[in-house]
């Protein structure tokens, strides 16, 4: 009884030293690696904080060790993946057999049953973190123990209701303290999704392109882009004769429209009221006035159903290219929406380049 009671102490020592790599962790999350050097980022992290609770054991027998190993790669396989599972039972294996004595055959194993315990559970559970599934992940790394058939001497049966315990209480609060920190990174991600769109289109707002242009600002060499400024013809008009809530349904069609021309890696963002902005990103002139017309042309073709009868909208689209010189996005910006002026002014409904000409017509104009 003793005996299980120096192991359960010892055992929860090394939780709370194990705990501190939960800032680690949470530094990780916050620098939003991509998937691949995330899991490997995890798994040298799990790794290590096996290899920190290994140094310092609690010997039951000579050459016998128990450390709460079969936690940490337990929880790389459900926190990082296969790739961070894989990683931190190699690391500790590496350790165990460099620590050597009698158990390290048996130590090696049980890291190993650690390893797939944690991958299987993951994967059948569908990532369940919450306390009761974090309990059910520490009552399964008792199988583990099996591995104590490799061991040159019994030690399961004086000390198996300890070990079941270390394997339950550490699975339980350092999860749990890494289920925190993946609540509170999402809820923060939720919050800046949130933040950065707008509510009645789903599509991104200005944050979005400010963003973008700190990368224009900082980037060594520069990528081609280009700019579309979008406009609803009369909107103001629509709105007045069929009501908000039919200009609300034409502005989230449009959305719909220009988000589906548009590749996953272009910005398309609600500039404000009914005009919107889509940065085509490595695109040409000619790229940008084709996806220009083509959005035009599918917005002109559809009807919107009014109180009384169907009603046809379309746009006017203003088209910029970013050059070798440009510093930022707003200047590009700055030129589209001239040239969505001369698509107003000319007609409407249709789409215009900027040029030197745009800026020299347009003063003209004013004068």
């Amino acid at each position: 009884m003793l005996e299980n009671l120096e192991i359960i102490i010892a055992m929860l020592e090394k939780v709370g030293m194990a705990a501190l790599i939960v800032l680690a962790y949470r530094l990780i999350r916050y620098a939003r690696f991509s998937i691949v050097r995330s899991s490997l980022a995890i798994g040298l992290l799990f790794g290590f904080g096996a290899v920190v609770t290994m140094v310092d054991p609690l010997e039951v027998l000579p050459g016998i060790i128990v450390d709460i190993r079969a936690v940490m790669v337990a929880l790389a396989a459900l926190f990082g993946g296969p790739l961070a599972a894989l990683i931190a039972s190699a690391v500790t294996i590496a350790m165990r057999i460099y620590i050597g004595g009698a158990g390290a055959l048996a130590g090696c194993v049980s890291i190993a049953l650690a390893a797939v315990i944690g991958l299987v559970y993951a994967r059948l559970s569908g990532g369940r973190r919450d306390p009761v599934g974090l309990a059910i992940l520490g009552l399964l790394l008792s199988l583990t123990l099996v591995a104590g058939v490799f061991a040159p001497v019994p030690i399961v049966s004086s000390t198996t209701p300890a070990l079941i315990i270390r394997n339950l209480l550490g699975t339980m609060i350092l999860g749990y303290l890494l289920a925190v920190e993946e609540r509170r990174e999402a809820e923060y991600r939720a919050y800046k999704r949130e933040a950065e769109r707008d509510p009645l289109t789903g599509l991104k707002n200005r944050r979005a392109l400010e963003a973008f242009d700190r990368q224009v600002t900082t980037e060594a060499e520069r990528r081609p882009f280009a700019v579309l400024m979008i406009d609803i013809d009369g909107f103001k008009s629509l709105n007045d004769l069929h009501g908000h809530a039919f200009g609300d349904m034409v502005l989230r069609r449009l959305a719909e429209v220009v988000r589906g021309r548009m590749r996953g890696f272009d910005l398309v963002v609600r500039y404000g009221g009914e005009e919107f902005c889509v940065v085509v990103k490595e695109a040409t002139l000619h790229n940008a006035r084709r996806i220009a017309e083509d959005i035009r042309l599918q917005i002109m073709e559809e009807r919107f159903q009014a109180a009384t009868e169907e009603i046809g909208v379309t746009v006017s689209v203003g088209v910029a290219e970013a050059n070798a010189s440009t510093l930022s996005v707003f200047h590009v910006i700055e030129h589209a929406d001239k040239a969505l002026y001369d698509a107003k002014n000319d007609g409407r409904n249709r789409v215009c380049i900027y040029s030197l000409e745009t800026d020299r017509r347009q003063k003209l104009h004013q004068a």
